[in-house]
């Protein structure tokens, strides 16, 4: 059933009874919108809910004024970003917030990437880490065309340039499993996560697309699955998710 994508948020995070305390300070990392997906809450929650936006790596200034939404960080004038503060004094100024979004990872403008042993990063304070990514990728080809740090998503997927990006590439790289039985474990996308972990597949916007979300969902690993507190598939652009 396809629901408010703000909504869904809104009541996951302020929806609790006060003795199951829901998280407050979520880590976004991934790729394929989640800067778009930070603002699209930050103006949802603000003015009513104190929020804070920060980046942990850097991050691109909102499009427009957000009101009520609160920016930290250091501005680099010639990037034209938003750069992080040192995180002990990120967790100090954090704790004056009702909510604190915090972009962790960056992917170049790319909908898909590896990590270095270096990234994401993800305070230890986070209580949720949202791990973000796209499938409209899938079918097209492996190249730096679409794909951050492609030598370490070859390592780690088991695909060749050139060929086409199949599921169980996105499902490498969200697990961290190593293509080959032999090879040594490389990190997937929650590697670094602190706290709860949801994976969002985010530009999901027709049925098919859904479909493809939803098999694989499924096709993930059982025990995997279970260190997850959920996965949803939907559109930030166009405001709606479906829990799969």
């Amino acid at each position: 059933m396809k629901l408010s994508l703000s909504g869904w948020f809104k009541n996951y995070l302020f929806g609790s009874a006060p003795e199951h305390p829901a998280p407050r300070l979520l880590t976004f990392i991934g790729s394929g919108g989640k800067t778009s997906l930070i603002w699209h809450l930050a103006a949802a929650f603000a003015p009513g809910i104190k929020t804070l936006v920060t980046p942990t790596t850097k991050m691109f200034p909102p499009p427009a004024q957000l009101p009520g939404v609160t920016l930290a960080g250091r501005f680099n004038e010639a990037s034209g970003k938003l750069e992080s503060l040192p995180l002990d004094e990120l967790e100090k100024i954090c704790q004056a917030y009702d909510l604190v979004l915090i972009e962790g990872d960056g992917s170049n403008g790319l909908p898909l990437k590896a990590w270095t042993d270096a990234e994401p990063v993800v305070p230890q304070f986070t209580d949720m880490t949202v791990g973000v990514l796209p499938l409209w990728p899938l079918g097209k080809a492996v190249s730096e065309k679409l794909i951050h740090r492609l030598p370490l998503f070859l390592a780690l997927t088991g695909a060749a340039p050139g060929e086409a990006i199949k599921p169980e590439h996105i499902q490498r790289l969200i697990t961290g499993r190593a293509a080959k039985a032999d090879a040594p474990p490389l990190p997937g996308l929650f590697a670094k996560a602190q706290g709860r972990k949801l994976l969002f597949f985010n530009q999901v916007e027709d049925d098919a697309s859904l479909a493809q979300a939803r098999e694989l969902a499924e096709s993930l690993p059982g025990e995997f699955r279970k260190l997850l507190s959920g996965i949803i598939a939907g559109s930030v652009r166009e405001d709606w998710l479906e829990e799969l």
